[in-house]
């Protein structure tokens, strides 16, 4: 038994390293070339104009979406979450363009040269930071940051700061976190950690142009930092749940205007079309160099550098964190979901019900959402908590169905029998009917454990840096596709392999018929 698991699991890794390595060869090759139809031929005079009537992207929350529709009316739009996704999307060829804002395309060219921008604004923006309206505490914060503002733009700190992060030295990017007293107490900031040059992840801490203002402000007015990290769409989200006092810079807009409250300028830019390189140019900047010479340098880019590596494991320990916890709590309400139905009453019964509809008729990231942000919104309560509440009462729906049916599939005549005995109702069920309807449903609850720990996936909707969030944030500063999300699904893989050999080993354990096989398939040898 155990060779053949060997060799089960030898021929699951050559059949991954294969595909990796077919994917690897089709990714690696298209990102470095470049490939995609262009929209012109080379070194042609290109314009936002030419690209009217082709396929944009279009970055989710943001204002990208009224200037794409005002600027290409006749194109068709995809919607992406971050520049990483609609990098890769123009990369190969399944959009011909987005708007972005000129310094995250900065930031996006230096890194990938085979991403360019039309250098011609098709708006002059302005940034500030966004604060909850109607709300006196972040008045007097938004009060003290503009007050911070213009001394620091007075005395030139704005515009050094301005070099630093916008500037070609990345040594000196480095944010100094030290002398936040917090005699004022503490300010909670949301931020997304994908957005270079503003607010990003390196060497495992957060950086960038919006958190050294944030921490430069703190540290001058005596508040300690606490950070949270989530999509831009959920930005206004968060902050309107009264988690945070404020978020980081975005966009001016008479729309958010009515939502939130700004302060004055942080920074200044515009709004710029990303295209490929080889669109405008006639050919790609980067060096050609071999596939296996290509795989290794992405390699190195993605997991070594700024060990990065490190990412993948905490956002590992996470995921693993959230899923068990999840599974123990959600299969003990699961259980008791399942005797309160068993019961005479009617009211529980139909309470139970109610519950198990509504739990299987919300999708998982919608309650996530819902319980962060408003049922749990001032509590105070950490996101991971929220996290594992949410994936408990909707894995005790599921699992109590589970159970259930394996109760029902039980002979009610075992019951009969185990009272003529002279046994309780209880023990005739705790000692006949549950373990043989464990035994039966244990196959699939295992199918739903699986599920569970892919459903976490979802968590970064609520600033929860897992498994997935830490890919997403790789590939923020890599901007490649390809080794991030692969070694990603490489490694739920491997936790849904590590899932499904614990849980069939459980199955061997307690059921008879297993043991018996077992124990005969052993006499024969």
């Amino acid at each position: 038994m155990n060779r053949i698991k060997k060799t089960d699991f030898i021929i699951i890794a050559v059949v991954l390293l294969l595909t990796a390595i077919v994917i690897a060869s089709a990714v690696v090759g298209r990102e470095r070339t470049g490939e995609g139809a262009g929209v012109s031929a080379p070194d042609k005079n290109v314009t936002y104009q030419d690209y009217n009537g082709r396929k944009i992207g279009i970055l989710t929350g943001t204002n990208m979406e009224a200037e794409s529709f005002r600027y290409f009316p006749d194109s068709k739009y995809l919607y992406f979450d971050g520049y990483p996704n609609m990098n890769a999307a123009l990369q190969t060829g399944k959009i011909d363009a987005y708007l972005g804002d000129e310094p995250a395309l900065k930031s996006i060219h230096a890194e990938q040269p085979q991403i360019d921008y039309i250098k011609e604004r098709l708006t002059n923006n302005q940034y500030s930071f966004a604060f909850r309206k109607n709300d006196k505490k972040e008045k007097k914060i938004r009060d003290q940051l503009n007050e911070f503002l213009a001394r620091c733009r007075k005395d030139g700190t704005l515009a050094g700061i301005d070099s630093i992060w916008f500037g070609a030295d990345d040594s000196k990017k480095v944010v100094d976190m030290t002398g936040l007293t917090g005699e004022n107490g503490t300010l909670h900031v949301v931020t997304t950690s994908t957005d270079e040059p503003f607010s990003y992840i390196k060497d495992g801490k957060h950086v960038g142009y919006d958190i050294d203002v944030t921490v430069r402000f703190c540290r001058a007015y005596g508040y300690k930092l606490q950070i949270g990290d989530v999509d831009f769409a959920a930005r206004i989200p968060a902050l309107a749940s009264g988690k945070y006092e404020f978020t980081t810079s975005m966009n001016v807009t008479p729309e958010r205007e009515e939502a939130v409250l700004f302060s004055d300028p942080v920074s200044e830019g515009g709004i710029v079309v990303a295209v490929r390189t080889s669109d405008i140019a006639g050919d790609n900047s980067a060096a050609e160099v071999g596939f296996f010479e290509g795989v290794r340098q992405s390699f190195v880019k993605n997991f070594i550098r700024e060990d990065r590596y490190q990412l993948i494991l905490r956002g590992i320990g996470t995921t693993c964190l959230i899923t068990l916890l999840s599974v123990l709590a959600g299969s003990v309400l699961a259980f008791l979901l399942c005797l309160f139905r068993r019961t005479d009453s009617v009211l529980a019964g139909k309470i139970c019900v109610l519950f198990v509809r509504l739990l299987q008729g919300t999708p998982t990231v919608v309650l996530l959402m819902i319980l962060y942000y408003v049922v749990f919104g001032k509590s105070g309560m950490g996101a991971v908590w929220v996290a594992i509440i949410g994936f408990s009462l909707n894995f005790a729906a599921y699992a109590s169905e589970i159970l259930r049916s394996g109760i029902d599939s039980v002979d009610g005549g075992q019951r009969e029998a185990a009272l003529a005995l002279g046994f309780s109702e209880n023990q005739a069920f705790f000692r006949f009917i549950f373990p043989q309807a464990v035994c039966r449903q244990l196959p699939v609850y295992r199918g739903e454990v699986i599920s569970l720990l892919k459903s976490t996936s979802v968590v970064g909707y609520i600033a929860i840096q897992d498994l997935t969030k830490m890919s997403d944030i790789i590939r923020s500063r890599t901007y490649e596709a390809f080794f991030p999300l692969i070694a990603t699904a490489i490694i739920y893989f491997l936790l849904a392999y590590i899932i499904s050999v614990t849980l069939n080993a459980a199955l061997k354990a307690i059921d008879p018929k297993l043991r018996r096989n077992r124990k005969k398939r052993g006499e024969a040898k």
